[in-house]
């Protein structure tokens, strides 16, 4: 019997992960390291030629498209990535778990991306999100049973609305089966409305988009960093974009107030995520809101319907699981040598770590959009797409729009003032003394994050030569769409020759004006004690105080903007009435009989 190429996408790594039950801490990682090898080097086949179909009684149920490809090739670049940083770190407790999970993750992540038909698409959509809750369950703090039980809530849920979009969309189109290959839906009628909300649900829920976003803080927060650096900041990012990119090119046919309410949640989520990342003092809840607020860049530059756009939105995926990848695993070196998280009890890290700190710094200008960083070239992509768009719309649309993209560059700025606020937290300031013998992260930390650093330096400064052309551009013609051309100009080299430039002539005038007086801190006439250390994060903490930002602040401390909250609550609120609606009297129970009949009469 010969087995179907595609499969082995699945049915390796799987038996992987269940083979490392039994094996011994050395073997489980070169084995799995040797399966992760093997899919890069069928990803590098794949490109040369895509393979066929495979099908079971003559009903496709994995096929290989561009976009596909584009999407396994990053799984298994990323995974492979993380997973050197993942070699040495971990406790004896979570290795055996992690090593089962690692692999067994990545299998069900190929199979999402593979499945053309939607029974298969929906179990390996449920077994990732069920992944993504055992790793979960992973976390040591306090809070990590709460943070897996989330998590579980939301991804589960979003998987019934999912189940529930592909039994409508297969009531509007019986035609085509329960395949997905290109069905092309027209959004008209109040079903063809419901399937497309469902499958956005399912879409938003697993990248972590408002509304349904407050699992991705509360995973990160609670979690090996591990975890936190390859789902919500990696793989799950991947897979529900790649859900929203297939709704809107091969699914559904949208109309332009579509693409406009979509954009307009894509601008929400930015402003959202990012003015709750600036008020976080927990690096990784930090890290996670800022996860979040990427999402909405994505599916900005997707969902508008202009090419150059789309392509910008799938090239800031990409580009969001190598920075936020690296960031997450950056930090990750710190705790694992400081032992906390907590931004307020770090600083100054710099001179014991200044590898990590270059990594970091790189990936926090990538997040931040600066060129020529990967970041920039693709939010530059995102706005430029949307403001052609504006050309093709109504006045008023036309000035929303706008709003839209003013938000996100407001966004952006934002985004990079809370960068520097984790840098500065972190690296530089005044170290506390008990932090002086610390060492530079292991050789494998600091090598995965320097992968991923230099990735963020090639995707910015080749990106249209590398990326673009390699990965974009494919999945951009197999939309049926033509290569975007770009207005103005845009160089790399010459921005960075100006930013050296820039760079020396404040070195210059530095040198020639500064007066610069080192002074020991006293209090009260005396040294000041480390407790009066100024952390870095104490000048954003003002943030919170803001008149016009105090009390959504306070609604959101009281988890008011968290549907997962909400309903918690109006769920025991509502089994709270039931259950004093039920005092075990007889005769109250025949009323609510009577009742129910005579309802039930007249409904027929």
């Amino acid at each position: 019997m010969i087995i179907n190429e595609l499969l082995l996408f699945l049915i390796l790594p799987l038996a992987v992960g269940f083979v490392n039950l039994f094996l011994p801490v050395v073997l489980r990682k070169v084995l799995t390291f040797l399966v992760l090898t093997f899919g890069l080097v069928m990803v590098y086949l794949f490109y040369q030629r895509l393979t066929d179909s495979f099908a079971y009684f003559n009903v496709v149920i994995f096929s290989l498209n561009q976009i596909g490809l584009f999407i396994v090739a990053f799984i298994q670049i990323l995974s492979f990535i993380i997973l050197i940083f993942s070699v040495n770190g971990l406790d004896k407790y979570s290795e055996k778990r992690f090593f089962f999970l690692y692999p067994v993750t990545v299998s069900f992540c190929n199979a999402v991306v593979l499945s053309e038909h939607a029974l298969s698409f929906l179990i390996f959509w449920g077994l990732s999100g069920l992944t993504l809750y055992l790793f979960a369950t992973m976390g040591k703090t306090h809070d990590a049973p709460k943070a897996a039980k989330k998590t579980f809530i939301i991804i589960g849920g979003s998987d019934a609305f999912l189940l529930m979009g592909f039994v409508i969309m297969w009531l509007i189109s019986p035609s085509t089966g329960w395949s997905l290959n290109n069905p092309q839906i027209p959004l008209q009628g109040e079903y063809a409305h419901i399937a497309f909300i469902c499958l956005l649900i399912a879409a938003f829920a697993k990248a972590g988009a408002f509304p349904f976003h407050t699992w991705v803080p509360d995973f990160s927060q609670n979690s090996p960093v591990e975890s936190a650096a390859f789902l919500p900041a990696s793989l799950d990012k991947l897979l529900g974009i790649f859900l929203l990119a297939k709704m809107l090119t091969s699914l559904f046919v949208v109309y332009p107030l579509m693409n406009v309410i979509l954009i307009s949640i894509g601008a929400l989520t930015v402003i959202v995520s990012v003015m709750m990342a600036m008020i976080q003092n927990n690096a990784y809840r930090f890290l996670g809101y800022c996860a979040v607020s990427q999402v909405g860049y994505m599916v900005m530059g997707i969902a508008s319907g202009s090419v150059i756009a789309f392509a910008g939105g799938l090239f800031h995926m990409i580009n969001h699981t190598i920075y936020k990848s690296n960031l997450f695993l950056s930090f990750g070196s710190v705790e694992k040598r400081t032992g906390t998280a907590e931004l307020d009890y770090l600083g100054g890290l710099g001179n014991n770590m200044p590898l990590t700190f270059l990594m970091a710094l790189i990936g926090g200008l990538s997040v931040s959009g600066i060129p020529p960083f990967n970041g920039f070239f693709s939010k530059w992509m995102i706005y430029q797409g949307l403001i052609e768009k504006t050309a093709i719309l109504d006045s008023g649309f036309q000035l929303w729009l706008l709003a839209c993209i003013i938000i996100a560059i407001f966004g952006s700025a934002l985004t990079l003032a809370n960068i520097m606020k984790f840098l500065h937290a972190t690296f530089l300031g005044r170290r506390p003394e008990i932090y002086k013998d610390i060492k530079e992260a292991p050789v494998n930390q600091w090598f995965s994050n320097g992968l991923l650093s230099t990735l963020c330096i090639l995707f910015g400064i080749m990106a249209v030569a590398l990326p673009l052309k390699m990965f974009i551009y494919p999945v951009v013609e197999a939309s049926g769409m033509n290569i975007p051309t770009f207005v103005g100009l845009y160089n790399p080299l010459i921005i960075i020759l100006l930013l050296i430039i820039a760079f020396l002539v404040g070195i210059l005038i530095y040198g020639l004006t500064a007066k610069v007086r080192y002074d020991d801190v006293y209090v009260g006439g005396m040294p000041a004690l480390e407790k009066f250390r100024i952390a870095g994060t104490e000048f954003y903490n003002e943030v919170r105080n803001f008149t016009l930002l105090k009390s959504i602040y306070n609604y959101a401390e009281k988890k008011y903007f968290d549907l997962y909250e909400m309903g918690r609550e109006f769920t025991f609120s509502f089994s709270g009435y039931l259950q004093k609606a039920h005092p075990g009297q007889l005769q109250l129970y025949v009323l609510y009989m009577v009742i129910g009949f005579l309802i039930i009469m007249l409904v027929v």
